[in-house]
Order: C-alpha cells, then structure tokens, then sequence
C-alpha cells in the first residue's frame, strides 16, 4: 500500500468532500465525470467506486439505485463517505468498503462488477503500478463492463496553474521541474507541494494504455475544458444565471471532443470489457 497517499488523504479529510462543491468550477466538474458515466448506471447496477474519497460520487450512484462497493487507500476518507452515505439514507446500497491499493483487487473475484469507477486521480498516484491497476479494474469486470476513470492532465494543469497566478513558477522552471513533466508526465515530491508525486497523462498515454489492457470502445474528455484555468472568471461570470447555463450547456457539448481532450484539468476516458 502507497503509506504517502493514504497519509496524505488521511489528512486532508474533510477537503475531499468540499472539493467538488466549493464553486461553480468545481461543480462544473463533477456535472461532467457523472455525465460521462451515467448512461452505464441503472438500477441495480453492482459497482466498484476505486478511491472513492469521501463519497461524493458513490451518493449519486446510490441515488441511481446502484449498489456501490467503496475503495479508498485512506480509512479516514472512508470513514467519511460512510458517513456522509447514512446521512442521506443510502448505507442500504452500499454493499461493502474497502480500504486497499487500487493494484491489488485480489480481494474481489473475475468478473465480478458491472461497472469500476476511478475518479480523481488515483491512478496518477501509483506511477509505475499503472499496468497493474489497469489490469486488475479488467480483471474484476464482467464480460462487457465498463471502466470509467479521471486522471490528471498533464497540459490541463499548465492551464489551471496559470489560471490561478501561481507566483514564482513559471519563471523559475528548473525549481518546479516544468522540464521534466514536460518530457516525461512525472511531477516529483516537491518541498512546496503537500500533494505526493504523481503522473500527468495526455490522451494518447492513456489510450494506448487502455487499449494494451483489452478495453475496446474507448471513449475520451476533458473535465473542464472551456472553463480549464479560469475558476475565478467562472465564479464572476456565472453570478449570472443564464451565463452559468450557457456555459455549462457548452462545456457539455464539447468536452469530448478529440480537440478538447488534452485541454481539461482532468483527463476523462471510458472503455469496454
């Protein structure tokens, strides 16, 4: 098990919850990680929410009638989504949770969920262990399951950095290792950033690599795009109600787009068992 990531969630707590509904960009995202999934979600659908976090997907796919196995490397994080699921009256539709490393399913069966979500980023945390965890989300799928998943994007962060007016970085790009992630997708431990290392993908990477697992019918987007590195503009622009819906209609009509794909903070993709 990855003790830095699990450390790391276990500290951030609470954070994890608010993160997608702090403001509108945040809430933009979320709008579009569940319209990427949700056509593969009915009643009764059995699935996998691999790092779940503090729950805020795993709601909504209760509230769809799904019965959600959560998976998270933090037990504070699960603690919460626990909680946060009793509280809305749905602890009936989870049916099991989990504490584990997304490289190792062994826990669960072949063919075993209808549907593996992995959301937010946990596979850009294992870096070397991509393949694994990739192979085992193909494993513990059923024949003609779906995987869907959100990684962080390598060019999309540029965007957002830059949206944010990170001071100091971009002028000293050796101290930030742009170089490097540039070349490589690798953005190291850095004595300024509370995150873990993590891997940045393209849309290329992430295809190739789903593909070299077998998962056919891949599907890419961007989550978001348009609104990528602009969060305090969002939050000004959509004070207006009919801003926010024309926005938000845009983002939902081009955010899979192949132009757009490498555009997102986070990199979405979907394929089939």
């Amino acid at each position: 098990m990855n003790n830095e990531v699990r450390d790391f969630y276990n500290r951030y707590g609470e954070r994890e919850w608010q993160r997608l509904d702090m403001d509108i960009y945040s809430r933009v995202m979320f709008i579009l990680h569940m319209d990427f999934v949700k056509a593969h979600l009915h009643k009764g659908t059995k699935i996998l929410d691999a790092g779940c976090g503090a729950g805020r997907y795993s709601i909504e796919f209760a509230r769809m009638g799904c019965y959600v196995t959560l998976f998270d490397i933090s037990d504070e994080q699960l603690r919460i989504a626990k909680n946060k699921l009793a509280e809305e009256k749905l602890d009936n539709h989870v049916s099991d949770c989990i504490q584990g490393d997304i490289r190792d399913l062994s826990m669960f069966p072949d063919d075993y969920f209808d549907v593996v979500v992995c959301y937010g980023g946990p596979l850009s945390y294992v870096l070397e262990g991509r393949e694994t965890a990739m192979s085992e989300f193909y494993r513990v799928l059923k024949n003609d399951g779906i995987l869907a998943l959100s990684v962080n994007n390598e060019w999309g962060i540029f965007k957002a950095l830059l949206g944010r007016n990170f001071q100091g970085f971009f002028n000293n790009p050796e101290y930030w290792y742009i170089d490097k992630v540039i070349a490589s997708g690798d953005l190291p431990k850095h004595e300024k950033v509370a995150h873990p290392a993590r891997h940045l993908f393209e849309a290329t990477e992430l295809k190739k690599l789903m593909e070299s697992t077998s998962f056919k019918d891949i599907c890419l987007g961007a989550s978001p795009c348009i609104l990528c590195g602009s969060r305090q503009q969002t939050e000004e622009t959509c004070k207006d109600e009919t801003a926010y819906k024309t926005l938000l209609n845009i983002e939902l009509r081009v955010y899979q787009k192949p132009s757009m794909v490498d555009n997102g903070e986070f990199l979405l993709a979907k394929g089939r068992k």
